[in-house]
């Protein structure tokens, strides 16, 4: 049967507040975990406490070796490749349930991320919280939700320190990067349907001129080369995880000239759809 979508798994909320979480003892614990290409409806959160574990995320070959963590935001495709031995833990949550500050930061973090390695220390504290917070999942005492949430808080915080730490320091909490992020922010949502940097700027209540000048110098590209980037990711998703013809997907990502839209691939991948598919599917 031909594949017209990516698989899309959601969140098992028994926790009752968006929370699932699992303790890994040894590899096939792995098994309990949804495998194969897929994408999610919420964020995963990894802790290795030692091992070594391999994952595919978006054409990506993520490795960590040892103790770190890791995450992958909703939305990207992603499938394990491979793990030796090892220990750790594995969340996934509502992205809902994070401030602010901290969902900004870890979607920051997870548009390019490596693993961050974590010392003995760092470890050690991240290990602890995770433990009560499991006792307090695994309970199912409706009285204990608000601890539950609170203790949930305290992790997922903790798991943002450790991303913040490849992040440089030097943006702070400026407001061309404000600006930057709610930039990033709206394109993950709108790619499909919002092409034009205009289109940004009038939501933002910016100028196009002032939005493109704050993208750039934050990021070193200007807004376009962000536009085509989320929508080329996507093409590339579908191209390579479903069966969908090239006007097929032109069509899924907004686009009603479907030859624009081939030519619009070839020039920012540097290959045709249908090229770039018959080498990723070899």
């Amino acid at each position: 049967m031909a594949k017209t979508t990516i698989p899309l798994h959601h969140l098992n909320n028994d926790s009752g507040i968006g929370l699932f979480m699992h303790r890994i003892d040894q590899v096939g614990d792995i098994k309990n975990l949804r495998t194969g290409a897929h994408r999610d409806d919420h964020g995963n959160f990894f802790f290795q406490e030692n091992g070594s574990t391999c994952m595919m995320v978006d054409f990506r070959e993520v490795r960590l070796d040892g103790c770190g963590v890791f995450c992958v935001l909703p939305g990207q495709v992603h499938a394990p490749a491979a793990a030796e031995g090892g220990r750790g833990w594995f969340i996934a949550v509502d992205m809902a349930l994070l401030d602010e500050q901290h969902r900004l930061v870890v979607e920051e973090y997870s548009r390019n991320a490596v693993p961050v390695a974590i010392t003995s220390e760092q470890s050690d504290l991240l290990g602890r919280s995770l433990a009560l917070l499991l006792d307090f999942y695994k309970s199912g005492d409706e009285c204990k939700k608000p601890l539950l949430r609170a203790m949930l808080t305290v992790c997922l915080g903790i798991f943002v320190s450790f991303f913040e730490q490849t992040m440089p320091r030097e943006t702070g909490q400026s407001r061309p990067v404000a600006i930057y992020r709610q930039f990033r922010q709206l394109l993950a949502k709108h790619f499909k349907t919002i092409k034009s940097p205009s289109g940004y700027s009038a939501i933002l209540n910016i100028t196009p001129a002032y939005l493109n000048e704050v993208v750039k110098e934050v990021s070193g590209q200007p807004v376009s080369y962000w536009i085509q980037n989320e929508v080329m990711m996507e093409a590339k998703r579908l191209l390579y995880y479903t069966d969908l013809n090239v006007k097929e997907i032109a069509f899924d990502l907004g686009y009603e000239d479907h030859a624009y839209f081939s030519r619009l691939f070839r020039k920012v991948a540097g290959n045709a759809a249908g090229k770039f598919r018959e080498e990723y599917r070899r």
